[in-house]
């Protein structure tokens, strides 16, 4: 009987215990990272802490991932789920972008209303159709408003004279220019906070051109009233350089919404 003896000189091989792996501190504190920067990219109002989370867990990751000897499970993790919470975060602020835009261009339009006028206008079935357009324009003095704010118009004059003594290095108008100045009484009625700066007046040609252009330094500036809380009023002037003895009409604005027009 023969035996299965190895070679002289050879014995069986001996199996080596597998190495255990040591627990990957850096690829654990990666995670925990990663976790917290999803969760912040998730919350509109907490994403910029989510956007600094994420590349730390990235990173981290990524080192965890070149230790040798140790746990890689964590690190790899803490990548996938920050490169998931870049993704997210990127969906979450195009949408918050989104919705104010929609904001501002659909809910700031002006339109008449407000406080009882303080001129009579005379009511027909065709100008309530669309008041404050440019067909039908509403009359100075006459209120307007949306969500935020409420504006009523004074009535416009030339001011020349009154900006130059404002200040005496303020330049003339342009030739076949007058600097005409229009006050305005604006209120805030938005439920957070709201500059007297997004409120503005310019002025419609009969030649269909739109003027903007200031005036210098003028009285009392509208624009340099501070900011208004639910409630404030803000009353100052506006400016702007119109063709001398042009027709024409008033417009008045917030933030990005359509003009409203005023004869």
């Amino acid at each position: 009987m023969t035996y299965p003896y190895p070679p002289q000189g050879q014995g069986y091989p001996v199996q080596q215990p597998p190495v255990p792996t040591e627990r990957n501190v850096v690829g654990i504190i990666a995670l925990i990272a990663g976790i917290l920067g999803f969760i912040f990219a998730c919350i509109p109002g907490a994403l910029i802490v989510g956007w600094v989370l994420l590349p730390v867990a990235f990173v981290l990751g990524v080192v965890g991932v070149c230790l040798s000897g140790k746990d890689k499970g964590t690190s790899i993790a803490a990548i996938c789920l920050s490169i998931v919470g870049v993704i997210v975060g990127v969906v979450v602020f195009f949408a918050v972008v989104a919705n104010s835009f929609e904001d501002a261009f659909n809910e700031s339009d002006l339109s008449a209303g407000g406080p009882p006028p303080t001129v009579d206008r005379p009511a027909n079935d065709e100008s309530a159709s669309k008041p404050g357009s440019r067909t039908d324009p509403l009359r100075i003095g006459e209120p307007v408003s949306n969500k935020d704010w409420t504006v009523v118009l004074g009535q416009p004059r030339e001011a020349w004279s009154l900006i130059e003594a404002e200040n005496q290095f303020n330049d003339p108008p342009d030739p076949g220019m007058e600097f005409w100045m229009v006050p305005i009484r604006a209120t805030y009625t938005g439920s957070e906070s709201g500059h007297p700066m997004l409120v503005s007046v310019k002025f419609v040609g009969a030649d269909n051109r739109t003027y903007s252009d200031d005036c210098g330094v003028i009285p009392n500036p509208l624009n340099q009233i501070g900011e208004l809380y639910s409630g404030g009023v803000a009353e100052g002037n506006a400016c702007v350089q119109v063709p001398a003895g042009a027709d024409g009409l008033w417009t008045v604005t917030t933030s990005f919404g359509d003009p409203v027009f005023f004869k």
